[in-house]
């Protein structure tokens, strides 16, 4: 007789776990509360334009995507190794100056910190990391922390830099530095699509509570040997009765110009005008936006009105407010758990004898850590099958 599992939430997490668990032999049904799949890898489709929930890239280098051999399925479009960021009102072009040679003269600029500073940021990546906060790890890393990688990975971690575990940032860094992120021709919806083939999955299915026969639902009981949360940590904390615990939010904004008013394919950083970033996606993709348009993703912290949005984007794009045509922003309450100093890289999916837990606060808030810890927790229950 087969082994039922009971997977709850379709999120890369749940997918990876539910796909692991089904070619090995178990019987596994997926409970998603919603009407698609993905979680926070959400894609919509609107006027021809390519929208997704927050600003997604996926990292080729990641090892959960490489051991699924999910790459080629992605059709991904590299982004550049480099940015463009806003030093006293100039934009400074730096970057990877292996991939190219016109990085060199904004990474060998004192706009952009001494050699000093650059090479403590170096030491950093190669070195294991202290048990601190960021900001503290890289305190002698100067100008070149303050003005440019931090303003950078405001964008990845969805909040102050300074205040994230400096192991688990080093850890992310690590990826970056090896990987080349890219944009999948369908939208980010293409990962958790490509994961989900062949699994059953039920959808406007609510769970209510948890048990260690199973689950309740809002239409009925099912049971099953074992269950497995593999949802947002709030959700999760909430079904099992534990404290609860905030996420980092984000806003990402839409618009449109014509086509050729903006030429650049590389990430803006604007954190000056409460911009944490703004990249014309199309001009990557053509796919993201119908012909004679571009589309511009847009990503703040803070809550602002999109005429505010609006006056932001002339000034980083240096062009009339009038020439950006709104088109839909997503506020994303639950953007990314919040990993502290002093929280391990790898947190145990094991709750009970019978219910497991998945999800990327378990793990490196990312992708690689919600793929990661859905097989760790698939690798659990067969364990103790």
């Amino acid at each position: 007789m087969e082994t039922e599992v009971l997977v709850v939430g379709a999120g890369l997490a749940g997918l990876n776990c539910a796909r692991i668990l089904k070619e090995k032999g178990f019987k596994v049904k997926v409970l998603e509360a919603n009407t698609r799949i993905g979680g926070r890898m959400a894609t919509d489709f609107v006027d021809g334009f390519t929208l997704d929930h927050g600003f997604q890239v996926i990292n080729p280098a990641y090892p959960e995507l490489v051991a699924n051999q999910l790459v080629e399925k992605l059709e991904l479009t590299p982004l550049p190794k480099g940015v463009e960021i806003q030093i006293d009102d100039r934009f400074i072009l730096l970057g990877d100056p292996r991939k190219s040679l016109s990085y060199l003269p904004g990474d060998l600029s004192s706009r952009t910190g001494n050699p000093a500073e650059k090479l403590r940021f170096l030491q950093f990546l190669f070195q294991k990391a202290p048990e601190v906060d960021l900001g503290t790890a890289l305190n002698g890393a100067g100008d070149f922390y303050r003005k440019v990688i931090r303003n950078f990975l405001m964008g990845v971690f969805l909040t102050d830099p300074d205040l994230v575990s400096a192991v688990m940032a080093r850890e992310l860094l690590h990826w970056f530095v090896k990987g080349n992120p890219g944009l999948p021709r369908t939208g980010a919806q293409a990962l958790p699509r490509a994961l989900a083939q062949n699994l059953e999955i039920e959808f406007d299915a609510r769970v209510t509570k948890i048990t260690e026969s199973g689950v309740q639902t809002n239409d009925g009981v099912r049971t099953s040997e074992f269950v497995v949360i593999a949802t947002d940590e709030v959700f999760a904390r909430e079904i099992l009765g534990q404290a609860a615990v905030d996420m980092n939010s984000s806003t990402t904004w839409y618009h449109a110009v014509e086509l050729g008013e903006i030429e650049s394919k590389h990430l803006r950083l604007g954190s000056s005008y409460g911009v944490v970033n703004t990249i014309a996606l199309s001009n990557l993709v053509k796919e993201y936006a119908p012909s004679g348009k571009t589309l511009i993703s847009t990503t703040t912290l803070n809550n602002q009105s999109e005429r505010g949005i609006r006056s932001a984007l002339s000034r980083i794009w240096q062009m009339p407010e009038s020439k950006f045509q709104y088109i839909k922003h997503y506020e994303i309450s639950k953007s990314l758990p919040k990993h502290l100093p002093g929280k391990p890289l790898l947190s145990p999916v094991k709750i009970s004898d019978r219910i497991f837990a998945a999800g990327d606060y378990l793990a490196v808030p990312s992708q690689q850590g919600a793929l990661q810890s859905g097989r760790l927790a698939a690798e659990a229950i067969i364990a103790s099958s």
